[in-house]
């Protein structure tokens, strides 16, 4: 029996008149339709037009024969994957193989009875009905994987756009909003792809089911880059409105994410653009609410597009590929700021710091592209050059008779989980022969503590191979004092925000002075930063500080302007 999904149009292809009407009688008897053709090129006109969904033909037949007639229907789109049978007798065997070789489905020995042949219909319809349901299926998810993302299942940024164009919504929007995760880059560094997947496929779950709540069900959401979302908006109550409303929408996106184990942070910042003032198109309003977004900072950020944002973003850019050239370019180079023991005040060390002269721009503050260096992941490679150049100064320095001082090397947080950082440590030490204690590696704070036990063990690991170990800014991340006991630290940064105002500010001097006496009972040196006046050195002696850094005792200098500095502020060396 039938089946009503099953299709039901069969082309019979037989030169023997008697055979055709039996076929004829025998099908038809069973509801199919029947089309019928005496030799292959009549057949092949009938398959053309009707399209039938089965075919069964004789082999050898005048006017174009079996073999010849599946050929020309495998030749065709249309009809490359039609079910073919082969009516054959028992002497046409060979003909038979080619034909199947060819592509044909299955064949059917003459004489056979009526439910042989109704048997052999029924199973070839039913398979092919099996993979039309299967190619329909397969076709409906590569339309999914072409217009949505297959992470968060949100539309993609073609989709997105279209949607737009097609005006889904009642139109081109108001205004496009370009959403971003920034620290996310950075994340699938240190965590591996599939957590940054988890994370943006929670990121879309929150911002739609925020975006639905406060701007209605037929809001329109896509995902827009590896990081990115794009949101369109109806404004209703002016810019002011719009980015309230917006930064109520962002605020889930804010609250931590649970992944892996690990409670993870995000600020979400957003590039607004409006319609049509910053573009005619889906497209353009797109593109200048990607220009408009603004760096992440904490609680997020909201930005509408202009011309000055548009022109700093478009630095951005340029110095993101400059700073790709800079190493081979001889561009980079180091600055080294004297740290000066209160006690005495003899020279301790130098910090290294990273400097960037551009061709065009000058001077490229350190504040400007070392996020550009992290972002990217040139900070590995930049980390590795400061941190041999360093070192190699340091050795001149020590052969030119400056014995008993270090150089402090900043390591960013990138470098501190890279696999590499201390085989690259290992191997300037063995290069440069420097003695223990000579080279100082910064650690933040927030890197520190953020993950404590691999830390630890990284850190005991460097100071094991005689590396001098500072933890910097302190005071402006976790301030984690029980795991600062924990911590193998030599010297403990005081961050300048809390020397400033240290003469007049009692509350800053009661935590410098707190500070220096847990240092000291953990058995670390303390070194206060941005020291500007005799009148900040004094409190801070006062207050227990070991070292000083800061203009009061000199600014960043390059190392052919340390003999000077010695000689004119005659500081000892050691």
């Amino acid at each position: 029996m039938q089946t009503k999904e099953i299709p039901s149009s069969v082309l019979i292809v037989e030169d023997d008149n008697s055979i055709r009407v039996v076929l004829r009688a025998t099908l038809r008897s069973a509801g199919y339709t029947v089309f019928e053709a005496c030799d292959g090129v009549h057949a092949l006109a009938l398959a053309s037009e009707h399209l039938p969904d089965l075919v069964l033909s004789d082999v050898m037949m005048p006017g174009g024969n079996g073999p010849e007639f599946l050929a020309a229907l495998r030749a065709d789109p249309r009809t490359t994957d039609l079910p073919f049978v082969f009516l054959t007798g028992l002497d046409e065997r060979e003909s038979v193989r080619a034909g199947m070789n060819l592509g044909a489905d299955d064949y059917l020995t003459k004489p056979f009875r009526p439910t042989e042949l109704l048997s052999l219909v029924q199973a070839q319809l039913r398979r092919s009905y099996r993979r039309t349901e299967v190619r329909k299926k397969l076709e409906a998810e590569a339309q999914m994987l072409r217009q949505f993302d297959p992470i968060t299942g949100l539309p993609n940024r073609s989709h997105f756009l279209g949607s737009l164009l097609r005006g889904d919504d009642g139109g081109l929007p108001d205004v496009v909003a370009s959403v971003a995760l920034g620290q996310l880059p950075l994340l699938r560094q240190s965590l591996g792809q599939g957590p940054a997947d988890e994370i943006m496929r929670e990121g879309a779950n929150r911002l739609l089911e925020s975006a639905r709540a406060r701007l209605g069900p037929s809001c329109v959401l896509g995902r827009t880059g590896e990081h990115r979302f794009a949101l369109a908006l109806r404004a209703e109550h002016g810019e002011d409105g719009i980015e309230a409303l917006l930064r109520e929408v962002l605020a889930p996106l804010g609250l931590p994410m649970q992944i892996e184990g690990r409670r993870l942070f995000f600020d979400p910042s957003a590039g607004l653009a409006v319609y049509p003032r910053d573009g005619d198109s889906p497209e353009a309003l797109l593109n200048r609410a990607e220009t408009a977004e603004p760096s992440t900072a904490p609680g997020g950020t909201v930005a509408f597009y202009s011309a000055e944002n548009s022109a700093a973003r478009g630095r951005r850019v340029r110095l993101l590929q400059d700073l790709r050239m800079a190493l081979e370019r001889n561009e980079l180079s180091l600055a080294f700021q004297p740290q000066v023991a209160l006690n005495g005040e003899k020279l301790v060390g130098f910090e290294a710091l990273l400097r960037w002269y551009h061709p065009e721009f000058g001077q490229v503050p350190p504040v400007e592209f070392i996020p550009l260096a992290e972002e990217s992941g040139l900070i590995i490679p930049i980390g590795a050059w400061v941190l041999r150049e360093g070192a190699q100064q340091l050795r001149a320095w020590l052969d030119e008779g400056l014995h008993d001082i270090r150089v402090a090397v900043n390591l960013s947080p990138r470098q501190f989980e890279d696999p590499a950082l201390l085989p690259s440590v290992e191997a300037v030490l063995a290069e440069f022969s420097l003695p223990p204690g000579s080279l100082e590696l910064e650690i933040t704070e927030s890197v520190a503590l953020h993950d404590p036990e691999p830390a630890i063990v990284l850190m005991k690991a460097l100071r094991a191979r005689g590396v001098a170990l500072a933890l910097d800014d302190f005071g402006t991340g976790f301030s984690n004092l029980s795991q600062l006991k924990r911590l193998p630290i030599d010297v403990l940064k005081i961050d300048q925000i809390f020397v400033r105002h240290i003469v007049t500010d009692t509350g800053d001097a009661a935590i410098v002075s707190a500070v220096s006496a847990l240092a000291h009972g953990f058995g670390m040196k303390v070194l206060a930063e941005g020291v500007e006046s005799p009148a900040q050195v004094i409190k801070l002696a006062q207050l227990g500080c070991d070292i000083c850094q800061g203009y009061h005792y000199g600014a960043p200098m390059l190392a052919e302007g340390v003999p000077g500095w010695l000689s004119a502020r005659g500081i000892s060396p050691g």
